[in-house]
């Protein structure tokens, strides 16, 4: 009886033991250590800041209860007492909560995630593994065959003490954080990372691999276009190693570089699990705030979008052109709401006033003639009259007086009183913060209650280098920068356009074809990243059938924000009509030529916009003749265009296409020649049917002087 019992008593055991380990925490770090969104942080912690008018916590809460985590703790270190207070205010803490345990640890100490983690690791938190996320994390990733294949490896190995999520995107993804980046060397059999080197824009990009990883793994992929939102799933053994590593600071600058460097001292092995169709990122940055913000407005981040109401007492719902509109707001009959904005409660909008792109929260008061584009508003805020604000964050309750002007890129942070006709400059940071901590000073007294902010002694280099790279409009003022550059489509080594393009005197110096943003370790300049950006959103404009006139404001928003030329604005039309074309002639399965005709008349205001005379024209064409070198069917496409704009539109002149075809770049190259080879019956064509013309242009006068003899 008793063996039985005895057995019995092991079976319980071992069920319990299973059923434990099934079981995964999570441990949501809050702070990131950084000074990226100062002065803003100065006040309310990064976690907290709204974003799409929800604390940014929220997401990566929302994310681990869909992942179905049950166990969750919440690392806070800096403004540790808000943090807690929103917790204990919110529904995680509720009966109904998905979590079983929701906790708090308090660390005001910490400085690190390696300080965090040797903390966890004393205090005997972490029994199983466990999902370490940052609590900025936006994703509605499923986990279910990533934990899985971790979990098989730990059964087969318990030295595969961690996987890395990581998301695969393009070089230039707008969510990839500009600051830095990292080489992973992965092991393309089992996806095992076997090297990694952290990259600063700043300094060297050069990755050196010690020869015996080749000898060891023949089959090595170096990838740099990964997305790393440092997501990882962790055995109890990786806050064991940050104790017994006290150097260990940084959950990649250290601890994965050490480990794997030192493989023969530990043993340890970690893998990857790239992400392909799933949205991941974190809001790290001004920069990605901004990129974040957008994806949610367009919906990239389903289910986690406005409409559905995350927070408690929301009720937003959702118009065409990605509008979101809660309940009692208060439109001026003659203001415009344009696409890809929210509008929070109780927001009041005045006479004339013209918003795109922007994020509006609860209360806001907007006068008249107000100009917002791509603005961040929070709560209660007050702008008055006449106002002008471009691509910048308004905070809590600040109030702007009349006819202000905030220029790109600029943060006004909590409370900062600004009076009437200031202008803001460029890139300013304004807080109010010290004077509010010293009552002594009479902030009425001067045009603004707010100061600049300053960086302090105790940012790094690298911190200030990053908070200008990763700013909400990229500023390059602080680099030497060349003018070479990895274009998204093949061009030769120096196009130069028109004279007004570049300090060079070109349009976009290109050194190189566009190649596979994992193998390449080139980074494209700021105006190849805006052409990206500009192109792919006037495409996916076209995609969705959107009205000429939206997308036009939006592509004139784009190039004001940059400050783009009209060159650039031609560059990127160009490349989004023939990217159209194809998908037409795909689709449709008609000829070029005709899916060319119904792309260009479709989109003819677009053309027209930023095409003026007769240098344009010929400018234009031997941009769609560059875009057509890259394409199967692009020797057809080229004569579709060309017919369609001068014989069809009249939007180019015969003058212009005859300036297109005898400029030498249009047949320097091999390839430029060959693209336009049948568009000469038509060039030619068109030279005789203006031969003529000026022939009987001058027989009618011969005739005319004829008659007058006569007479």
């Amino acid at each position: 009886m008793s063996s039985k019992k005895n057995k019995a008593t092991g079976g319980s055991k071992r069920r319990e033991d299973e059923q434990r380990e099934n079981i995964l925490q999570a441990v949501v770090l809050t702070d990131s250590y950084q000074t990226r969104f100062r002065p803003l942080t100065l006040e309310t912690p990064r976690c907290l800041l709204p974003l799409a008018n929800i604390p940014v916590i929220d997401y990566t809460l929302e994310f681990l209860s869909l992942a179905g985590i049950e166990d969750v703790f919440i690392f806070a270190s800096t403004h540790a007492e808000k943090i807690e207070q929103h917790i204990r205010d919110s529904k995680w803490s509720l009966a109904s909560s998905p979590f079983k345990k929701c906790q708090i640890v308090m660390s005001p100490s910490s400085m690190s995630v390696g300080d965090a983690m040797r903390e966890l690791d004393g205090k005997g938190m972490i029994t199983t593994d466990f999902l370490l996320v940052n609590g900025d994390f936006v994703s509605n990733l499923p986990l279910e065959d990533v934990l899985k294949a971790h979990r098989d490896r730990r059964t087969k190995d318990k030295n595969a003490i961690m996987t890395m999520i990581l998301r695969e995107a393009e070089f230039e993804h707008r969510a990839k954080a500009r600051g830095e980046s990292g080489a992973f060397v992965i092991d393309e059999a089992s996806g095992r990372c076997v090297h990694y080197e952290e990259m600063r824009h700043s300094g060297d990009r050069t990755v050196l691999l010690p020869p015996d990883l080749i000898k060891h793994h023949p089959q090595l992929r170096i990838r740099t276009d990964l997305i790393d939102c440092q997501v990882d799933i962790c055995s109890p053994d990786v806050p064991a190693l940050f104790t017994e590593n006290f150097d260990y600071q940084h959950i990649r600058r250290h601890f994965l570089h050490g480990i794997l460097t030192d493989y023969e001292l530990y043993g340890k092995i970690i893998h990857t699990h790239i992400v392909t169709g799933s949205y991941a990122a974190r809001v790290r940055s001004l920069q990605t705030y901004d990129a974040v913000s957008r994806d949610i407005i367009g919906r990239w981040t389903y289910p986690m979008v406005p409409d559905s109401n995350l927070a408690p007492n929301q009720n937003y719902t959702h118009e065409r052109g990605n509008i979101y509109k809660e309940d009692d707001i208060i439109l001026a009959r003659s203001c415009t709401v344009n696409r890809n904005t929210i509008l929070g409660r109780g927001t009041s909008i005045g006479e004339r006033s013209v918003i795109g792109n922007c994020i509006i929260g609860a209360g806001v008061e907007i006068g008249k003639d107000v100009l917002l584009e791509g603005v961040y508003i929070w709560d209660g805020v007050v702008i008055g009259d006449g106002c002008q604000i471009q691509k910048s964050i308004i905070a809590n309750d600040a109030v702007l007086g009349k006819n202000v002007v905030v220029a790109e890129g600029s943060v006004i942070s909590y409370g900062v009183k600004i009076a009437d006709g200031i202008q803001v400059k460029p890139f300013s940071r304004i807080t109010a913060h010290s004077k509010r901590k010293n009552r002594g000073e009479h902030a009425d007294d001067e045009a603004a209650s707010g100061s600049e902010y300053a960086n302090s002694e105790s940012e790094s280099e690298d911190e200030q280098n990053s908070a200008m790279q990763d700013s909400l409009v990229y500023s390059t003022h602080h680099l030497n920068l060349s003018d070479s550059s990895i274009s998204t489509v093949p061009g030769d080594d120096s196009d130069s356009y028109s004279d007004e393009s570049s300090p060079a005197g070109g349009l976009i110096a290109r050194t190189g074809k566009a190649g596979r943003s994992d193998s390449t370790t080139s980074f494209e300049s700021v105006d190849e990243a805006w052409h990206r950006e500009a192109s792919t959103s006037l495409f996916n404009a076209m995609e969705n059938d959107q009205p000429a006139e939206v997308a036009n404001l939006e592509l004139n928003g784009l190039r004001m924000t940059a400050n783009a030329n009209f060159s650039q604005v031609r560059r990127a039309v160009t490349a989004a009509l023939v990217n159209r074309i194809e998908q037409v002639v795909a689709k449709e399965s008609i000829s070029n030529g005709a899916a060319a005709s119904k792309v260009l008349q479709r989109w003819e205001s677009t053309i027209k916009r930023c095409v003026f005379d007769r240098k344009d024209q010929a400018e234009f064409l031997l941009l769609c003749q560059r875009e057509c070198c890259s394409r199967k069917a692009g020797e057809s496409i080229l004569l579709g265009i060309v017919q369609c704009l001068n014989n069809t539109m009249e939007v180019v002149d015969e003058e212009a296409v005859n300036d297109w075809w005898l400029d030498e770049r249009s047949s320097k190259e091999e390839r430029m020649a060959a693209v336009r080879k049948p568009t000469e019956a038509f060039v030619n064509w068109l030279a005789e049917a203006e031969s003529e013309s000026e022939s009987e242009e001058g027989d009618d006068e011969a005739t005319d002087d004829e008659d007058d003899d006569e007479e």
